[in-house]
């Protein structure tokens, strides 16, 4: 699963990970991005370059925190349903 999100994820700039409230799952899957990262540009003898270019940054209060401020901004939140999260 991680070579498939490593090569999703390529091309972009920034990566952002999270979970409900990003203190113990968003932060280890961000780790362990990082490290497959890490470890996938020294097997291929990539130079540090484009690598170092991404940013990788996790959501401050998670999904929670997310869903508190910008839940109901149809731009920004699609599918949301506030009864689900009254209760979190």
């Amino acid at each position: 699963m991680m070579p498939t999100l490593l090569r999703r994820l390529a091309d972009k700039e920034i990566v952002v990970f999270h979970c409900a409230l990003s203190q113990q799952r968003g932060p280890g899957a961000a780790l362990q991005y990082l490290r497959e990262k890490e470890a996938a540009a020294a097997a291929s003898g990539a130079s540090a370059g484009r690598e170092t270019q991404q940013k990788v940054y996790i959501l401050d209060r998670g999904f929670v925190g997310w869903q508190e401020i910008y839940g109901l901004d149809e731009r920004l939140t699609e599918g949301y349903r506030k009864d689900l999260w009254d209760e979190y």
